[in-house]
């Protein structure tokens, strides 16, 4: 079931002016529910501009977009009841913590979707214990106190809580060391299907985009270039050319079959990589 489809879009900043400079151009695309898509593209590709297109954060110019039966392109779309089903969480979202406490701020987004006071707090507290956070340690500490991984689960909460069909998430690893940036993917993964049914994800880490997507859209000098599966994008096309890195265990498989291994053009993971090379060596044993 398509519950997003972008036709014809097209967006201008500065349009009229001497700093005209076009984001977005002919982007043809739908998303359907359940799905895990990845954004990306090289800097000034339009991948943010995009994005935030879906939840009406930047009025439509030209063509059409309709998100979970809203039209965009209506002269008063609902807005409310279109960022209450779509939820985004920008880079770096722990800027945006600004309450006395980790759950008047993770309720604040509730509240003003008109939940009551009680039904609000419920949802805060289940969206705080979803991303792994004690919830009676935490509550009534200033969410400015917390380090840095803290903030960032406290901002994912305060989205969670309002309970948005789709989630949209902006470069979420950004700032992150290794560790946190697993535990952050991990988190977004374990969400789908169970707080949240469709996600999206812009990222410029191929690696990421790899191991969680299973659809990827490209954005190159403002237009749509590809849309389809990590496994098809990362074996099938020269990333390069448009600034994209392919992802470390692509680039091991390709050197490995460079070098006489007949392995698989679907692998994307570590442990897929493991098990492939086993039953390789198993085959040559036989």
């Amino acid at each position: 079931m398509s519950i997003i489809e972008v036709k014809n879009l097209e967006f201008v900043y500065g349009k009229n002016t001497p700093y005209e400079k076009k984001a977005l151009d002919d982007i043809n695309f739908s998303i359907n529910e359940g799905e895990f898509v990845g954004i990306v593209g090289s800097t000034g590709s339009g991948k943010s501009t995009l994005v935030q297109h879906i939840n009406g954060l930047i009025k439509l110019q030209s063509g059409n977009i309709e998100v979970l039966d809203i039209n965009l392109s209506d002269k008063k779309p609902n807005l409310k009841l279109l960022r209450q089903g779509v939820g985004m969480l920008f880079q770096y979202p722990e800027y945006q913590l600004f309450a006395d406490t980790v759950l008047q701020d993770v309720m604040f987004g509730p509240t003003n979707f008109d939940m009551d006071k009680e039904e609000a707090k419920e949802s805060a507290i289940n969206a705080i214990k979803m991303v792994g956070l004690d919830y009676e340690a935490i509550k009534e500490r200033s969410p400015l106190e917390l380090s840095g991984g803290q903030k960032r689960r406290v901002a994912m909460a305060g989205v969670l809580a309002y309970k948005p069909q789709i989630l949209v998430l902006d470069e979420p690893t950004a700032g992150l060391d290794p560790k946190g940036k697993k535990e952050m993917l991990d988190l977004i993964t374990s969400l789908k299907g169970n707080m949240v049914k469709t996600i999206i994800m812009v990222s410029h880490n191929m690696d990421e985009i790899s191991k969680y997507t299973s659809r990827v859209i490209v954005l190159n000098n403002s237009k749509l270039i590809f849309d389809t599966t990590p496994a098809d994008l990362f074996y099938n096309n020269e990333l390069e050319e448009i600034d994209l890195l392919t992802p470390h265990i692509v680039r091991i498989v390709k050197q490995l079959n460079q070098k006489g291994f007949n392995l698989s053009r679907n692998i994307l993971t570590e442990q897929q990589l493991v098990n492939e090379l086993k039953k390789t060596k198993a085959g040559s044993n036989e």
